[in-house]
C-alpha cells in the first residue's frame, strides 16, 4: 500500500525573487508554471548542505555518485557542498544548471530559502529532487525522505524506555535540539515533545543548537550543567550524533561520567557506534544510506536520461503546498542501541569492522560479540 506522510510545515514567507537575467542562462525562457524541460544531458548535479553533518560526505556524496556510476554509464555526477551557508547553495545550483544539468539533487541548507533554488532549477527546465526533506515548492519533481517527526518521537521514546528499564520512572532531562533553520530541526523537536510531554519526565534545560554544531552543543551543555546541577538530570535527548558528541565532551569537563545518563543520536555515524560501544550514548537512528541514496541515484540517472523513475521506488507522495502531492521515496529507520550495533557494520551497514573496532574499542567491540 502506497504510504502518505501529511503536515509537513509551510515554509517562512517567500524570500525576495532575483531576476532571473543574473542566473546567467541563454535562451531560457520567462519563470513560468510549465518551463520548456531541459533536454536530458545525463548530467546530474548533487547539492549538499554542510560538512558539519559527517554522513553527507562520508556516505551520502560517494553512494549516490558510486550508484549512479553503475546505473548509468553515460551518467556524470558534480556534487557540491555548501559548508552550511544558503547563498552559496544558491550560487552552485546556478553553476550546476548553467554548466548543463538536467537534474539537481538538492538536500537544502536552508528550508527558508531552499524554495529559490528549487524555483531557479524550475526556470532553467531542470527536474528537482528534495533530499532528505521536502522543501514546500510546487515546483519539486521528486521527493525523497521519511517520516522526520517520527524520528524525534523514536529517539525520544527509546530514551524514555531506556530509563524505564533502568528503574528511572521520572527526573529532569536536558533537551538538545537541532538548528533552528534547518529543515528538520524543528520537526525532530516536534516529534521528541509529543513522547517527551506526555510522561513525568520534565525538561530540565533546552535549547536549539545552531548550526548543528557540536561546539555549540558542548557549550549549551555546560550551561545547562551550571543551571541544573551535576545531579539534576537524569538523561539527554541530543538530535543527532554530532550534539551528543558535544554533550558528552561537556559532562566529561564537568565530571559527569557519560555511562551515568542515556544519551540519544541520530546518523549512525562511526564515532557515535564506538561511544555506544563503550558505553557512553545510548542510542543513535540507522539512516540507511546504502539503500536510499543509491535509490535516489537510480531515480537520478533515469531521470537525467529522459525516463520515467522505476515505480517501484516511487512508494508515497507528500503534501506541498497548495493540494500539490509530490511523488515521494520514502524509507524507514530504526532506532540503535549497543544490541543493533552489529546492523551497521557491513554488509549491511555504512561500516567496515575496522572502522568501528579500532585499537581503542576493540575490547568494547569484543565484549559485545562484534569480534
Amino acid at each position: 500500500m502506497t504510504r502518505t506522510y501529511r503536515n509537513y510545515r509551510s515554509a517562512a514567507a517567500a524570500l525576495a525573487v532575483f531576476a532571473l537575467a543574473g542566473f546567467g542562462l541563454s535562451g531560457c525562457a520567462e519563470p513560468s508554471n510549465s518551463p520548456a524541460a531541459t533536454a536530458p544531458s545525463g548530467k546530474i548535479a548533487l547539492l549538499l548542505p554542510d560538512l558539519v553533518t559527517a554522513r553527507w560526505d562520508q556516505q551520502d556524496k560517494p553512494v549516490f555518485e558510486a550508484a549512479v556510476k553503475e546505473s548509468c554509464n553515460s551518467c556524470t555526477v558534480t556534487s557540491y557542498n555548501a559548508k552550511g551557508s544558503a547563498s552559496t547553495q544558491l550560487q552552485q545550483a546556478e553553476a550546476a544548471v548553467t554548466n548543463g544539468a538536467s537534474v539537481v539533487v538538492l538536500a537544502p541548507v536552508d528550508f527558508r530559502s531552499a524554495e529559490q533554488i528549487v524555483d531557479r532549477v524550475h526556470a532553467a527546465g531542470a527536474k528537482l529532487i528534495s533530499y532528505a526533506s521536502i522543501i514546500q515548492s510546487k515546483n519539486v519533481d521528486y521527493g525523497v525522505t521519511t517520516d522526520i517527526a517520527g524520528i524525534g518521537a523514536q529517539q525520544a521514546q527509546s530514551l524514555v524506555d531506556g530509563l524505564k528499564a533502568k528503574g528511572i520512572t521520572s527526573g529532569g532531562l536536558i533537551v538538545m535540539n537541532g538548528s533552528p533553520s534547518d529543515a528538520f530541526g524543528s520537526k525532530y523537536k516536534a516529534g521528541a515533545h509529543s513522547v517527551l510531554d506526555k510522561t513525568n519526565f520534565t525538561i530540565a534545560a533546552e535549547y536549539d543548537t545552531k548550526d548543528w554544531s557540536a561546539e555549540n552543543a558542548q557549550n549549551q551543555m555546560s550551561q545547562a550543567i551550571t543551571k541544573v546541577g551535576k545531579d539534576g538530570f537524569v538523561g539527554v535527548y541530543a538530535a543527532n550524533d554530532q550534539l551528543a558528541g558535544g554533550v558528552i565532551a561537556a559532562m566529561k569537563a564537568n565530571g559527569i561520567d557519560p555511562s551515568t545518563r542515556l544519551i540519544t543520536g541520530q546518523d549512525g555515524a562511526a564515532a557515535a557506534l564506538q561511544r555506544i560501544l563503550a558505553g557512553e550514548q545510548y542510542n543513535t537512528i540507522n539512516l540507511p544510506i546504502k539503500e536510499f541514496a543509491a535509490n535516489t541515484a537510480k531515480i537520478a540517472s533515469a531521470l537525467a536520461q529522459g525516463q520515467t523513475p522505476p515505480t517501484n521506488l516511487i512508494n508515497g507522495e507528500v503534501d506541498g503546498p497548495d493540494g500539490v502531492k509530490i511523488p515521494t521515496y520514502l524509507w524507514s529507520n530504526n532506532v540503535i542501541t549497543i544490541d543493533q550495533v552489529a546492523d551497521m557494520i557491513e554488509p549491511k551497514g555504512f561500516w567496515t569492522l575496522d572502522d568501528i573496532c579500532t585499537p581503542d574499542y576493540k575490547d568494547a567491540c569484543a565484549k559485545a560479540g562484534l569480534l
